[in-house]
């Protein structure tokens, strides 16, 4: 008997072999790959599984694409669809298994919106599609919740336009596509594919960069101002190249601090948080209507405060991550007691050391004038510079109900606070927990007059966020304590390959990722020279301490 049993395990633990087998081949057959791994260790960053799956796909308004179209549009080169694991992997999007939330499997930080008034569902994207980092070292896989992510936005938005392209121009594909929707004629459809794709084009045009943003990399205030100036308020001519990307920055801490943005230029006390979040909802394929006559009814959109609420609770939550020395390798002693007096006499002045174990700690952060910290300026000159012409804006009140009124012209984040708080007042006060009084003493009735700053803050899971400096230009932490002239000029990034010594992603070339110059406009790799004079023994020292934070 119990050889029977030894033999019939046998067999069929061999079928299952041949089975997987089997199904792999077929795939591969089928010019498919079986899919990106989607294993990932999870560390305690202080969200529960709920909260992250939650985190993950919970929907704030973004509108890309009709949900289903994602489903079922084909690529517009090669086999396969726009929605395959492997192809969005190579966009730098993190993989996900199918669940309540994600029953169709997208990736981290795909969002199903809710039926508009029209019953359409739209696919979107969240916080976490921006915001989760992941890094892989022998194998294995660590989720970095709130990290900057690796996505390349805009290799993402040629594949959707290209895909839509495709499908209008070959009667084959719009057939399929219509057949999978389950529509019978294809004139409806083609119409609306040809009204989406229209608008994706006239985005992508308004916020062209001569720099490409690669891996990691979005001009979020460039993108921001055009969605405002240009599109929701049709002005054309307000249009400005988007053309200073930065580096998606790490969340941790972030609703603690009291200035948020790269360049300081975000007050962060309630309802400030609430109004960035808002405006970044508006400009990630987020709508809103202007042309009413706004005041206490605010602005309709397609924002929903709630979610927005509900995911800006947990990430006042989150903590950094901690440095796994299990997977990493064990921190030296020695090192990490010369690395923390060297952290004290060239780091501590501008970044403030945080406990992870407060996270609800706040936190003030340091403004160093651009000319005196010598990075790149192109994002900083660019927000100072912005002017829009106001439009339909001018004669109403710049905070909506109060302040002085718009002229013919303003300064475009002016124009951008505005619909902020209008589509916030649109809502309930009640069920956003903000007042108009918290707003007004924050921002006050006068324009905030933003300096050429950088903003320093607490650098707690400092380890987990490379690429470096606030355009992403210098690719590991040893490499930032260089002198700038020895920095790499030249490196690749989309690698999630963890270099744990220099503490950053390789920089090889590989078929997912992008190049990254630092001679080009917007890249530059200057400036930051605090500790650059160290000898190596002390740079590699105080890296050592950095990996603690």
């Amino acid at each position: 008997m119990v050889r029977r049993s030894v033999r019939y395990l046998w067999i069929v633990g061999a079928g299952l072999v041949g089975l997987v087998a089997a199904v792999v081949v077929y795939l591969n057959g089928q010019g498919r790959d079986p899919g990106p791994d989607t294993v990932f260790r999870q560390l305690d960053q202080g969200w529960s599984n709920a909260v992250r799956e939650q985190m993950h796909h919970l929907s704030f308004g973004s509108r890309i694409l009709p949900y289903d179209w994602l489903l079922h549009l084909e690529r517009a080169e090669g086999d396969g669809l726009l929605r395959d694991p492997a192809f969005l992997a190579r966009l730098g999007f993190i993989p996900a298994l199918p669940s309540e939330r994600n029953p169709d499997g997208l990736p981290v930080g795909f969002s199903r919106t809710r039926a508009d008034s029209t019953g359409t569902e739209w696919l979107g994207f969240n916080c976490a599609a921006c915001h989760t980092g992941a890094v892989r070292y022998q194998g294995e896989q660590v989720l970095i919740e709130g990290g900057p992510a690796l996505i390349d936005f805009t290799r993402f938005e040629n594949a959707v336009i290209a895909s839509l392209e495709a499908t209008l121009a070959e009667r084959d594909r719009l057939d399929r596509l219509a057949s999978s929707l389950g529509q019978d004629g294809r004139n409806g459809l083609q119409a609306e594919l040809q009204q989406r794709l229209a608008y994706l084009t006239q985005r992508r045009a308004i916020n062209h960069s001569e720099t490409a943003y690669g891996h990691g990399r979005l001009d979020a205030f460039g993108q921001i101002f055009n969605t405002v100036a240009v599109e929701l308020l049709n002005q054309p001519g307000n249009a400005r190249p988007a053309d200073a990307p930065v580096s998606y920055p790490f969340l941790w801490g972030a609703p603690h601090l009291d200035l948020v943005q790269w360049n300081g230029s975000a007050p962060n006390q309630a309802p400030g948080p609430l109004i960035q979040n808002v405006t970044t909802a508006l400009a990630v394929f987020g709508t809103a209507n202007l042309t009413g006559p706004g005041g206490l009814d605010g602005y309709p959109s397609s924002v929903n405060i709630p979610n927005l609420g509900t995911l800006q609770r947990h990430y006042n939550q989150l903590r950094s991550p901690r440095w796994p020395e299990d997977l990493l390798g064990g921190l030296d002693p020695d090192k990490l007691a010369e690395g923390q007096r060297l952290y004290r006499d060239n780091c501590l002045a501008c970044h403030a050391l945080s406990d992870r174990e407060q996270p609800l700690q706040s936190q003030r952060v340091t403004l160093v004038p651009r000319t005196e910290i010598g990075t790149d300026p192109t994002m900083a000159t660019n927000f100072i510079q912005a002017r829009a012409q106001t439009g339909l804006l001018a004669g109403r009140k710049k905070l909506v109900v109060a302040g002085p009124d718009f002229g013919a012209e303003a300064s475009t984040i002016e124009t951008v606070v505005h619909a902020a708080l209008g589509a916030t007042l649109h809502h309930p006060l009640e069920a956003i927990g903000v007042t108009l009084e918290d707003f007004l003493r924050v921002y006050g009735a006068k324009p905030r007059q933003i300096p050429d700053q950088y903003k320093a803050r607490p650098l707690s899971g400092i380890w987990a966020t490379a690429p470096f400096l606030h355009n992403g230009s210098v690719p590991t932490l040893y490499d930032l304590l260089l002198p700038p002239e020895q920095r790499p000029t030249r490196f690749h990034v989309g690698h999630r390959e963890l270099d744990p010594v220099k503490v950053g992603y390789v920089s090889n070339a590989g078929p997912a990722t992008s190049h990254f110059d630092t001679q080009l406009p917007g890249n530059s790799n200057q400036g930051h020279i605090y500790g650059t004079d160290l000898s190596d023994s002390e740079r590699w020292a105080l890296v050592e301490y950095l990996k603690s934070l």
